[in-house]
């Protein structure tokens, strides 16, 4: 991921979440963390792809996702208007998303958290099931974990990256270059928006 560094805002209530950024290569998108009500499924797969944790769960009450994201220090996602509201008056940094996609959704993600710029590094992408960081592992570190990795995708690259929870083994295959090209209509459209003045 690539982020400038420096200080960035998040929520619709800018003095709220103030976290640091650093630079991508090294710890992507860090104290950044959002939580995905239960209509956002997707859209959290995606964020966690692209290297952002981002708690999910669709069988959560309201009530408990304001919690939860109270004491986790997490932003909340949602296009559910009263869910919304009730955050701001609890004080919980939120985005209102209004998106009928999921890149829609990321764009304005990203403008209001103030994110100029992302990049699609495996290296920094987090498990899309349950949210935990990837390991790097060379073929000879896979073990018996082979027999699930296609033939071709097995001889065609030198290291996976395995979840350190769920044990999922992952590799780049052909959706690395739709994650390139999301990536990069994304970044567009952020760039247009910073130049429209305030």
């Amino acid at each position: 991921m690539n982020v400038a560094s420096g200080l960035i805002c998040c929520s619709t209530f800018k003095e709220l979440s103030h976290v640091k950024s650093v630079e991508a290569k090294q710890q992507p998108f860090r104290g950044l963390a959002f939580f995905a009500d239960s209509m956002h499924g997707s859209l959290a797969r995606k964020l966690r792809i692209f290297g952002m944790d981002t708690a999910y769960s669709s069988s959560i009450t309201d009530e408990h996702i304001l919690n939860y994201c109270s004491i986790q220090r997490r932003i909340l996602l949602t296009s559910d208007k009263e869910l919304f509201k009730r955050s701001l008056k609890k004080r919980i940094g939120s985005v209102h998303l209004q998106g009928l996609t999921d890149k829609a959704n990321m764009v304005k993600i990203f403008a209001e958290c103030n994110i100029k710029n992302i990049l699609y590094d495996s290296a920094s992408a987090r498990c899309p099931i349950c949210n935990l960081e990837l390991e790097k592992k060379e073929k000879k570190e896979l073990g018996d974990l082979y027999n699930i990795i296609p033939p071709k995708s097995y001889l065609l690259n030198s290291h996976f990256y395995q979840c350190k929870g769920c044990k999922k083994v992952y590799w780049e295959g052909s959706h690395k270059a739709a994650l390139d090209s999301l990536a990069e209509s994304i970044n567009q459209e952020l760039y247009t928006i910073s130049c429209i003045p305030n």
